[in-house]
This record gives C-alpha cells, sequence and structure tokens, in this order.
C-alpha cells in the first residue's frame, strides 16, 4: 500500500471512529423513545400505520409499546387492556399472539375511521407480549362458486330468519313488524323526534334551467347538515326526486357538481334539466356522531328531514315525490321507501345483492360502512327491498360493474376489491323473493330489474321513465312510527 492510500485510509477509519461514537447515542436515543411510544410512528409494514394520535388509542396503561413490520412488543407491568389504532387499506388479521390475548375490531362503521381497525388487546399478567399482524393478501384468479355452494345459498334462503309469510295478510303484518324494526337497527331503538329545522341559506348558483339553493339545517339537537335544492325555472310546481349518493361523491357534502352531465351521480343533473326539483342532502361522512345508532342510519334521518325543508316551498309538489340512489345512497333510497310514505316510488342503482356476496367483498379497500355487521344476521336484503312493496322500484346493474352486477365476466374484476362475481343463480333466487312480495302486495307489476351495458352508475333515462309514470299512483301505504312521525298520519 502507498503511503498516500496508507493516509487516506488512516483518515477514513478516524471518521467512521467518530460517526459510530458520536451517532451510535442518537440512534440508541430514539429506538428508545421510539419503543416507549413517545414518537409518532410512520407507515409501517407496507401500509399498516400506527395511527398515533388517533383519540382512541388507550396505551397509558403499558409500560412500553413498540410497532414496527406488522409486530407489536408490548411490556405491561401488571394485567391490562388497551387499543392501538391501525390504519390499513387491506385486509388484516392477528397472525400470532403470544404473552396476550388480541383481536381486531374493525371501526369503519364510523366508530373509528374508514380503513380503520382497533387492536384490542388483553394482558392477563405482568411481562411481556407480542401480536403479529398480517396481511391478506389478494387471490390470484377471482374465486368461483360451486354448484354444492350454490344449492347450499339457496337452501338457506329458503329458512332464512327474516323470511315473510306467504299470505297477504301475513306480509303486511311482517313488514310493519320490520319497518319498525329496522328504524330500531338503524337509529337506536327507532326514529327520534323532530326538531325545528333552523334553516338557513348558505348560497345560490343560477344554471341555465335551474337554479341552486344550498341549505343548512338542523335533524337532531346536536346535528345539522347540508342540502342542495334546485328548482327548475318556468314551473310553478315541481315533482320532486331526492338524489342519495354514495362513496363515488365527496363523502360528508353535498355535491353540486352531480349538477352537472358526466359525474357519476348526474341523475341530479338530468332530472333539474327537464323540470324537475332535486333534493340532495350530504351524506357518506364516515364518524358517526351519535353512539348506539348507524351511519345508514344518521344519513338516512338527515334525508328524511331534507324532504320536510321542501315540503316547505310551494314551488314543489310534494305529492309527487320519487327517490334515486346509487351504491350506497341505493340502500340509503331502500331505507327511505320503507320509512316515509311521501317517497312514492324510487330507483336504486348497482348496490342490491345478498350478505352472501359481500363476503366477497375485501374490506378494506371496499368499504360497507358496517351494515353487513349491522343488518346481515338480520334482514336478508331481498327483504330489505320488500320493506318497500308496494312502492314501484326499478333496481339498476350495469354490465361493466364487477363489484355488484350479477354474471359479469370475472376479467373486469379488481382482486383487490373484491374476490368474485355475483352468479345469476344467486341472484336470480334474491330476487325471486323481492317479486314474490310485491305479488303479496297486490302490485306485481311495481318491481323491475334493468342491466344496462355501463358500469356502477344509473341509467337516467330508464330512471326518468320510471318516475315519471310511477311519480304520482296512490299506492303508498300509511305508515307511523313512534317517537317520529312521518308524514304526520298513520300506518292502517
Amino acid at each position: 500500500m502507498t503511503r498516500d492510500k496508507q493516509i487516506i485510509s488512516v483518515r477514513a477509519g478516524v471518521r467512521g471512529l467518530a460517526q459510530f461514537f458520536l451517532l451510535r447515542p442518537l440512534l440508541f436515543f430514539f429506538s428508545l423513545i421510539a419503543c416507549f411510544g413517545l414518537v409518532t410512528p410512520q407507515v409501517l409494514h407496507g401500509d399498516i400505520r400506527w395511527m398515533r394520535e388517533h383519540p382512541a388509542n388507550r396505551f397509558d396503561t403499558l409500560k412500553a409499546v413498540h410497532f414496527v413490520e406488522g409486530v407489536l412488543t408490548l411490556e405491561a407491568e401488571h394485567a391490562t387492556t388497551a387499543e392501538i389504532i391501525l390504519y390499513s387499506s387491506t385486509p388484516l388479521v392477528v397472525d400470532d399472539s403470544t404473552g396476550t390475548k388480541a383481536k381486531l375490531r374493525p371501526g369503519w362503521d364510523g366508530t373509528l375511521g374508514y380503513s380503520v381497525y382497533a387492536l384490542e388487546i388483553e394482558v392477563p399478567m405482568a411481562g411481556e407480549g407480542v401480536i403479529k399482524i398480517k396481511k391478506v393478501p389478494p387471490p390470484e384468479q377471482p374465486l368461483s362458486e360451486t354448484q354444492a355452494e350454490s344449492e347450499t345459498f339457496v337452501q338457506k334462503l329458503g329458512i332464512r330468519a327474516s323470511r315473510f309469510p306467504h299470505d297477504p295478510a301475513g306480509f303486511r303484518r311482517w313488514q310493519k313488524d320490520h319497518r319498525a324494526k329496522l328504524a330500531e337497527w338503524l337509529m337506536d331503538g327507532g326514529l327520534p323526534e323532530r326538531v325545528p329545522l333552523e334553516a338557513r341559506i348558505l348560497g345560490t348558483s343560477d344554471y341555465p334551467h335551474f337554479t341552486v339553493r344550498r341549505v343548512e339545517y338542523r335533524s337532531r339537537p346536536d346535528r345539522t347538515n347540508t342540502l342542495l335544492l334546485t328548482l327548475p325555472k318556468g314551473v310553478t310546481r315541481a315533482p320532486l326526486m331526492l338524489a342519495l349518493h354514495g362513496h363515488e361523491a365527496p363523502w360528508g357534502k353535498a355535491d353540486e357538481n352531480a349538477f352537472r352531465m358526466g359525474h357519476p351521480d348526474d341523475f341530479c343533473a338530468y332530472f333539474a334539466q327537464r323540470g324537475w326539483a332535486v333534493l340532495q342532502p350530504a351524506t357518506m361522512d364516515h364518524v358517526l356522531q351519535h353512539k348506539h345508532w348507524t351511519l345508514q342510519g344518521e344519513w338516512t334521518w338527515d334525508a328524511i328531514i331534507a324532504l320536510d325543508y321542501a315540503a316547505t316551498k310551494p314551488e314543489v309538489d310534494m305529492s309527487r315525490v320519487v327517490v334515486c340512489g346509487l351504491s350506497t345512497g341505493g340502500h340509503l333510497a331502500m331505507n327511505v321507501l320503507a320509512l316515509d310514505e311521501r317517497v312514492r316510488a324510487g330507483v336504486v342503482g348497482c348496490v342490491l345483492s345478498t350478505w352472501n356476496h359481500y363476503a366477497r367483498f375485501r374490506l378494506p379497500p371496499h368499504c360497507d360502512c358496517g351494515i353487513t355487521t349491522q343488518l346481515g344476521g338480520r334482514l336478508e336484503q331481498c327483504d330489505w327491498a320488500a320493506l318497500a312493496a308496494p312502492k314501484p322500484v326499478q333496481f339498476q346493474h350495469g354490465r361493466q360493474d364487477p363489484a355488484f352486477c350479477p354474471g359479469v365476466d370475472p376479467k373486469l374484476l379488481d382482486l383487490t376489491y373484491n374476490t368474485g362475481v355475483m352468479p345469476v343463480a344467486e341472484f336470480d333466487a334474491m330476487f325471486s323473493e323481492v317479486k314474490r312480495a310485491y305479488q303479496l302486495s297486490g302490485q306485481p307489476e311495481g318491481i323491475a330489474i334493468r342491466i344496462h351495458n355501463a358500469g356502477h352508475g344509473v341509467n337516467n333515462e330508464w330512471a326518468l321513465e320510471w318516475l315519471k309514470r310511477h311519480s304520482s299512483k296512490p299506492t303508498i301505504p300509511k305508515i307511523h312510527f313512534t317517537p317520529g312521525n312521518i308524514g304526520g298520519r298513520a300506518m292502517q
């Protein structure tokens, strides 16, 4: 080795030793405080993140807690419990647990947030514990249903707990009972008392065929919401369409962009341009405000109270009220059809399915807002739809929508969201029950299924034709629930 190289080597060694002795204490210090939960963890194990600042975290009884690469290590000085809030864009499971008991609780029912889990931990005694969290990968190929699985589904459908009777009188009693139960399940015991609207106009916009009014209103003593109401120009008394959106629109907002063609919810624009008043309340805020309620319950009640505001406008003909909802907004439309007698007919877009099919969803990134847990064991979706009878309802699906449309090409699936398509036989078995409900209600022509060639959206032309034809037919049963009074009349 030359002298120059020897000098360079010595200098490099000195620098290395200096860096080692100077930086090692700093690295040790930061590792130590991270171990004791004193810094906010960053993204870990791909897309699993400990939401260190989430208010639902509860780990102050632990002496130390550390989470990295999907592994949580903890130290406790005594028996205790804790909750660690995790974010993940993929499904998670507890893979292993040593020295603790652990389970994951989904929080996208509004209790924690979209794609958020609570890791519930029970430490039986003082000591250390290790919990390993594993991501559930999507399948490499779409999953298909066997003939035996299909037959099992049909058998279970026939003996489901919520199945309605075969005679008209029994069906009417079942409807009355299950409408009340639907309100009870969604809204912590039933429809709440109304409060003064305290409505105030936040702004207006002018379009060639209509004006848009943005309004804030009160739906609960401690809850306000926003709605958009369009009023057509040159029309004295306009029929009203209640428009309900799902995840495809901004969450928690009334979206004025829906009054422009090309938006996923442009049925708002389509109807507003053709002389209809359109009422769009904000929905899809994924933060639950009232304990023991559900997200769908809060959104549904907001929609019902939004109708109260529309009823104060002389330009709106409340004898011709219909509803159109897309995706989760379609479920909200089913709720409103069941619970509010003012709504005479509806279009439900791209959502009617079975809870069996919901098992094909990967939650997250797909989001069911908690409704599978809340209604899945209580009310099959065909029975949910049956609560609207005899009101005319058109159910739509799109052949380019692999998430919901029965029998679509599995190649269209995004396997990170859905593991399989809805089998035609499964959908037909479910929908035959909806048809049976309308036969029992004396309106067999009041139900329709239309499948268009587009994706996850509403065929506006079909929706307008259906709702225009059925908006004024007097086929609506009287509905009343205590304590809420929907429409001010009693069910007979």
